[in-house]
């Protein structure tokens, strides 16, 4: 069984499934920490309002610090999706 990777983050189950894109539980081998990573659907990471909200969010929620809020490590655009990554938080 071979391991997709996503810019340096290695794939594994799908966790979740809803109307924008799927969420998946990956692992990042650099820093050896599990993340999720939620990919948006192209159809919509390929409208420019979409984008501009989009980057304006992850902008500010990568900035927040809180308990009830799951931290972004990082995000990105590519022609085939949009991507965020977060903490890994079980259950």
């Amino acid at each position: 069984m071979s391991t997709q990777l996503v810019r340096g983050y290695e794939l594994h189950e799908q966790i979740g499934v809803g109307g924008f894109g799927e969420v998946y539980r990956a692992f990042q081998p650099v820093l050896g920490r599990e993340v999720a990573i939620k990919f948006i659907l192209p159809i919509y990471a390929n409208q420019p309002d979409f984008i501009r909200h989009f980057e304006q969010e992850a902008q500010l929620v990568a900035r927040l610090e809180h308990p009830h809020i799951v931290p972004l490590y990082d995000y990105w655009r590519e022609p085939d999706g949009t991507y965020l990554v977060m903490r890994w938080i079980r259950g």
